[in-house]
């Protein structure tokens, strides 16, 4: 190709770069919003966050671009950022259906703050758009037990298992009534499908352990407790988990209600030997003892043992 053709091809395709950029189409928010999900699902939470802000600056009432942004938000810790989101969606469309994900989502934020009316209306309004999806009725279950409302709380936990029985949470807090209730049997059963459903959470074994004792079965009660710890010390400890109880603050309360449960104490006094609590865990076997002097042999084998195994 000879100098001037060349130059002759390159001016040509210059003039047709320039047509092409003057002519370009701008780039509309559901371009930016497509842009925005692809880079959200490869983990690009920044540029995922960059071009929905530009997707919303083009329409400022687009509800899918601030549903993906409460996502994208969500996923990078700004809680503010992913309430405020949440609320403009259901200042949006307050009565949509699929909206209800909406509503039980700012929910669990308002709940994590402390703001458990809020958190009540959240979840109220979102079964009242779609009352069939199990895991509404599971926070507001834990809502309600916040609350104090304990009857509320059972009604929920059974509807959920009702709508998805597969659900190990709702069987966790079945069994938790039924602890309370003394239905040792009934609290055995749900502990037992939870742990068949969820075989890696902690809590579920400590529970059931605490259940095994207390009908008398120690050493089966001994092996679920350190099962339990060995998937997470802290189930076994009585240190504050914030909104929700851990199995010791379970077994306080059962203590509570039922003072004279000699066993209760018992298993209360193991699980704060395993916590090194050496002289707390005396007191409670002492208590055990004193309430029923039959068990004095059993407690001096178990403690040994534990001594030894710690």
């Amino acid at each position: 190709m000879g100098k001037k053709v060349r130059k002759a091809v390159e001016l040509i395709l210059s003039i047709a770069f320039a047509v092409t950029l003057q002519g370009q189409t701008p780039l509309t928010a559901q371009d930016y919003l497509k842009s925005s999900l692809a880079h959200f699902q490869s983990g690009d939470t920044e540029a995922a966050l960059a071009d929905v802000n530009k997707a919303i600056a083009l329409n400022s009432n687009d509800v899918d671009a601030f549903a993906l942004r409460a996502a994208i938000r969500s996923r990078k810790g700004d809680t503010e950022g992913t309430l405020a989101d949440y609320s403009k969606v259901i200042e949006l469309v307050p009565n949509a259906p699929g909206v209800e994900a909406i509503y039980t989502n700012r929910s669990m934020i308002r709940l994590q703050r402390g703001d458990v009316d809020g958190a009540l209306t959240d979840l109220n309004k979102a079964i009242s758009i779609n009352p069939n999806v199990a895991e509404i009725y599971n926070g507001r279950a834990i809502a309600r037990l916040q609350k104090g409302d304990l009857e509320g709380a059972l009604a929920d936990y059974e509807k959920v298992i009702e709508l998805k029985p597969t659900l190990p949470s709702a069987f966790m807090g079945r069994g938790y009534f039924r602890l309370q209730r003394g239905d040792l049997d009934g609290a055995f059963a749900d502990f037992d499908k939870a742990i068949d459903l969820k075989p890696d959470y902690a809590d579920t074994y400590i529970d059931r352990g605490v259940v095994r004792g207390l009908k008398g079965n120690i050493d089966q009660a001994i092996a679920d407790i350190k099962k339990g710890a060995s998937l997470n010390p802290k189930s076994i400890s009585d240190v504050s988990r914030g909104s929700f109880t851990s199995p010791f603050g379970d077994l306080n309360t059962f203590i509570k209600s039922h003072p004279t449960n000699a066993r209760a104490y018992e298993i209360r006094g193991i699980l704060r030997l395993l916590q090194g609590q050496t002289a707390e865990a005396q007191r409670d076997f002492h208590t055990s003892m004193e309430i029923d002097p039959k068990l004095g042999p059993e407690i001096t084998e178990v403690t040994g043992r534990l001594s030894k195994t710690r």
